[in-house]
């Protein structure tokens, strides 16, 4: 399976509801990262990967860090809207 896809099952399995945003931060970070893959992905499938992986890289499920610092940690709602929004983009088109 293609860094691609892993990325797209990541989306399609959080959206039937397989995956926690925890379980899911760390599996897409896991794909994603080091090797982002430029050469799979097209301009706007970059793009939106990009942006989500904005989001994820900061999540934190710990309530300390997001009070202590509310603009570097991300909350659980603010990934489940972000992954939601990279799934319209990518797979509800």
């Amino acid at each position: 399976m293609t860094k691609k896809q892993q990325l797209y099952y990541l989306l399609e399995a959080f959206s039937q509801g397989q995956y926690e945003v925890e379980t899911f931060c760390k599996a897409f970070e896991e794909v994603f990262y080091p090797d982002v893959p430029y050469e799979e992905l097209v301009p706007d499938e970059l793009m939106a990967f990009e942006d989500l992986a904005e989001v994820v890289v900061r999540f934190s499920p710990f309530s300390d860090d997001l009070n202590a610092y509310p603009k570097v940690y991300r909350t659980e709602d603010e990934v489940r809207k972000a992954i939601n929004a990279a799934t319209d983009k990518l797979i509800k088109k």
